[in-house]
């Protein structure tokens, strides 16, 4: 049920973009596309050539799976057979006639095979959970990559804002200095390096504009939105964050991490190739059945059903491996040896997550931390600026000490933007490693 209410969420999205778009086409005006972080992940995933590559990997798994799965099945088969026997010597006319009609049904049924069968299924099976957990790997991958684009974009469009409103400050501090040079205390010094304030954060506004325009053509890319629409982002990093329980993340994370859960299952599937392949060394006892109607003659071509005779068979048959060069042994050292490999990966995999997890926990302890000093940082430097401007109208301070205070504001206003965008992609990191949202917060030890 889900599932089905995303894909409808989808298909409206997709179809209010497609038809805001025809329409702004036909009066001839820039789409303007409100998308969210949520907008964004359902349209990556809706929009990704490498989940739908997955998809058919499912697929192509499934039908492996069926296909050995059809030996533990009976297996039925019907033949005819019309025979124009057009030469043949006289000593064998007695047991031969000109024409040959034959036809039947035959079954067979792997009765005992010492789990050869019973394992090569288990293995398949297997084998095709790891796939889909695979699957579950690479759209996990798709969601931090939409959240990494939707947060640097919304960054990019922060910083454009912190330029625009550092340039504003500084046209702003010029008309004070106008007003300081009216009344005869600004020197032309001043009133030059004022015009070189204004004039230098100018390039600064555009390079941030144009960080802005490459960020947002990317997530257009992303989200295959039309190139000639304009996007507008809908929320903003959020200003507070809770805490971490380390404890229950590793917990989580060996529960639900799909690469490690699709390595275990490789591993499963490993071990009960071995298995199949061990068994195979040893007798397989099958039944086989058949029923068929057969009959020849020398004046008609085609045989009516009375001129057919019945017969009927059924036993049982032992297929024993005696020698085959070496060939099943060789099968068997080789998924020993992969069921080897499965096991190594799995751990390095698991140390390897495990690793990433701690050190993410770490930077989003510091990150956080940081968060407090850089909020703090902003509102004293806004007050700073503001007590500036104003002793600066005054003559109390110099046109440097203006500038230092501008300039602190701008920096501290961007070091707390950074300071979020990292905060967010370390914590898209973690549900990345813990394949979802982690609600257990404020509890237990923490990070």
């Amino acid at each position: 049920m889900r599932k089905t209410g995303v894909s409808i969420i989808t298909v409206f999205v997709t179809a209010q973009m497609v038809f805001g778009q025809a329409a702004a086409q036909e009066t001839g005006r820039s789409v303007v596309l409100q998308v969210g972080l949520e907008d964004v992940i359902r349209l990556s995933l809706h929009n990704s050539e490498e989940l739908k590559i997955k998809d058919s990997q499912v697929n192509r798994s499934e039908g492996l799976y069926q296909q050995v799965r059809s030996d533990i099945l009976p297996h039925l088969n019907a033949d005819a057979a019309w025979t124009n026997n057009m030469q043949y010597p006289n000593s064998a006319a007695e047991d031969m006639t000109d024409h040959v009609l034959q036809g039947g049904i035959n079954a067979s049924q792997v009765i005992w095979s010492f789990g050869r069968v019973m394992f090569a299924v288990k293995s398949a099976k297997q084998s095709l959970q790891a796939v889909k957990f695979d699957r579950e790997t690479g759209r996990q991958e798709i969601i931090y990559a939409a959240k990494l684009g939707y947060y640097s974009t919304l960054l990019a469009r922060n910083t454009l804002s912190i330029a625009e409103k550092s340039y504003a400050n500084a046209v702003e501090n010029k008309e004070l200095m106008g007003k300081r040079a009216y009344g005869g205390r600004s020197s032309k010094y001043e009133i030059i390096r004022m015009n070189a304030e204004v004039a230098a954060r100018i390039p600064t506004v555009n390079d941030a504009r144009t960080e802005f325009d490459a960020a947002t053509e990317t997530l257009k890319k992303m989200i295959e939105a039309d190139p000639e629409s304009k996007l507008a982002l809908s929320g903003d990093f959020a200003e507070e964050y809770a805490d971490f329980d380390y404890v229950s993340l590793v917990s989580l994370m060996n529960e639900r991490e799909p690469s490690l859960k699709s390595l275990s299952k490789k591993i499963e599937a490993a071990e009960s190739q071995v298995k199949s392949r061990y068994a195979g060394l040893l007798p397989t006892v099958s039944a086989f059945a058949s029923l068929s109607r057969a009959g020849g003659s020398n004046q008609h071509s085609f045989l009516q059903g009375d001129r057919l005779d019945p017969y009927s068979s059924a036993g049982l048959k032992v297929d024993i491996p005696i020698w085959e060069g070496g060939l099943k042994e060789a099968g068997l050292s080789q998924s020993q040896a992969e069921k080897e490999i499965a096991v190594l990966r799995r751990k390095q995999a698991g140390k390897e997550l495990l690793l990433e997890l701690k050190k993410s926990c770490l930077e989003y302890r510091q990150y956080k931390s940081n968060l407090a000093a850089n909020i703090e940082a902003v509102n004293l430097a806004e007050e700073s600026f503001k007590q500036s401007q104003e002793m600066f109208a005054s003559g109390q301070i110099s046109l440097a000490d203006l500038n230092d205070a501008e300039l602190l504001l701008t920096n501290q206003r961007l070091n707390k933007e950074m300071t979020l965008f990292n905060i967010n992609i370390t914590l898209a990191k973690i549900e990345r490693l813990i394949a979802g949202e982690y609600d257990g917060r404020e509890a237990g030890k923490k990070i």
